[in-house]
């Protein structure tokens, strides 16, 4: 009874648990234990009435996490996905930004991430995973680069035909190649095409909004915060429209992870997430939410804001 009070005064004390389904920006992100949420460069799933929180939690030496809520405000941790114990390659190996998506023709979940070995970042691969739970741990089943093309930051998208589609910063992160994925989303089919050659951009993240797709990257700037742009095309294969500028100069001090559409009962709201690194001390990081909203068919707005409140079940955010 004890752990549950004390979980519960931590998660009002920094606005997570709050009437209305309010996050409160810029303090630290606890679960329905009471534990600090660990799970950056993270994706999103929503399987069934939950939306799936997956990310990288180093802390212990474990690899992925993953949490799941029905209101996207209060966490709870369902447990580990992938750990050093998940494979003989995962021993010696870092995971980032890792993304799932669910096959439809073949019923399992697919997992894709960044893998580097724990010394540095020369190995620039892409590592796949699958399982047939959600909340189960993932079958590890390699680590590659995609058409013999580095691959380091990225992200995973899965369009409304089942067509999967992987993103990842290429050529010591100067490019960013978009692959489409063969049918059991275990690999990749065909390097459609390089996106801004020479342009230095990462941390990708994809949505699509109304007959459009928008993709919105960071630039390389290590651990510290830069200014995000986005770009729109009518095909996730192109042409794509020039990188415009959004948010402020840093992005309100975050690097963008992922951003969730939240299909309700009145609307179609979209929730970002981003990462606000400490670049002295990796695990004193935190997260950001904020809406992001459309002035037109294909202008994304931007703005910051104290307080999040989140009505998932009828799509409102505000």
């Amino acid at each position: 009874m004890k752990h549950i009070l004390v979980a519960v005064v931590l998660l009002i004390q920094t606005g997570i648990l709050q009437a209305g389904g309010t996050i409160k920006n810029g303090g630290v992100f606890y679960d329905t234990r009471g534990e600090v949420i660990n799970a950056h460069g993270a994706g999103f799933i929503k399987v069934g009435n939950y939306y799936y929180w997956i990310g990288e939690n180093r802390k212990n030496g474990v690899f992925v996490s993953c949490y799941r809520s029905t209101d996207l405000v209060n966490w709870e941790f369902r447990g580990d996905l992938l750990t050093r114990e998940s494979h003989p390659e995962l021993q010696n190996a870092n995971i980032e930004r890792p993304k799932v998506v669910y096959n439809d023709k073949t019923g399992k979940f697919v997992m894709w991430m960044h893998f580097e070995f724990r010394r540095d970042y020369s190995a620039a691969r892409a590592a796949v995973a699958w399982s047939d739970d959600i909340e189960k741990p993932f079958t590890y089943v390699k680590s590659f680069r995609p058409f013999e093309n580095m691959s380091r930051d990225c992200t995973l998208f899965k369009d409304t035909d089942g067509k999967a589609y992987f993103l990842s910063a290429a050529r010591e992160n100067y490019d960013l190649a978009l692959y489409e994925l063969t049918d059991d989303y275990l690999d990749t089919r065909e390097h459609i095409t390089t996106l801004w050659p020479g342009g230095h951009r990462e941390a990708p993240t994809l949505l699509k909004h109304g007959k459009y797709y928008f993709l919105f990257t960071s630039g390389c700037t290590g651990w510290n915060p830069n200014q995000m742009k986005y770009a729109y095309a009518e095909s996730i294969r192109g042409p794509w429209s020039e990188l415009k500028n959004i948010g402020d100069e840093t992005t309100f001090r975050t690097q963008p992870t992922y951003i969730v559409t939240v299909q309700g009962s009145e609307k179609t709201s979209y929730l970002y997430l981003g990462d606000r690194w400490d670049p002295k001390n990796y695990f004193n990081s935190t997260y950001i939410f904020l809406p992001l909203k459309f002035s037109d068919a294909v202008t994304p707005v931007f703005e910051w804001q104290e307080e999040v409140t989140i009505d998932a079940k009828k799509g409102i955010i505000h």
